[in-house]
C-alpha cells in the first residue's frame, strides 16, 4: 500500500471512460495538435498553476484513449503519474479487473498493484 505520509493522488477512471467519449477540443489543444512546440510550452506554464490530481486528469485526457485496452490505458496512466513524481495512485474503476489483467500492469508498468476487496479500486505503487 501507499506511505503512511503521503495520501495516494486519485483518479477515477469511470469518469475518465465518460469524459473522454464527450471531451471537445479546446482551442489551445487544437493549436498545440498542429505547432507542438507551443503546446509544450503552455504544458509548462500551466503545470505550475495546478495540482498533481489536475495535471495528471488533464494529460490523461490527452494521452489515454477508449478505443484502447483498460490495460494500454492504465500502463499509460502509471507512466504519467511517474513523469509527475507522482508514488501512489488510487484509480477508480468502473469494473474489477482479473488477476492476469493487474500481471500485464504490473509488469508493463513497473508498479506494485492493489485490489481493495469488494471495491472496484486499485492501488497503485510506482517504482522509480
Amino acid at each position: 500500500m501507499c506511505d503512511d505520509k503521503k495520501s495516494p493522488v486519485e483518479f477515477d477512471y469511470t469518469s475518465f471512460l465518460g469524459e473522454s467519449c464527450s471531451k471537445k477540443w479546446t482551442f489551445l489543444e487544437a493549436l498545440a495538435s498542429v505547432a507542438p512546440v507551443f503546446g509544450e510550452a503552455w504544458k509548462e506554464t500551466t503545470k505550475q498553476d495546478s495540482d498533481p490530481d489536475s495535471r495528471l486528469w488533464e494529460m490523461a485526457l490527452q494521452s489515454l484513449s477508449t478505443s484502447r485496452s483498460d490495460e494500454s490505458n492504465l500502463v499509460s496512466l502509471i507512466r504519467l503519474a511517474r513523469d509527475e513524481h507522482i508514488d501512489c495512485l488510487q484509480v477508480i474503476m468502473p469494473y474489477s479487473l482479473d488477476a492476469d489483467q493487474i500481471e500485464t500492469i504490473q509488469a508493463k508498468g513497473n508498479a506494485s498493484i492493489t485490489a481493495v476487496p469488494d471495491e472496484d479500486v486499485l492501488i497503485a505503487v510506482i517504482h522509480a
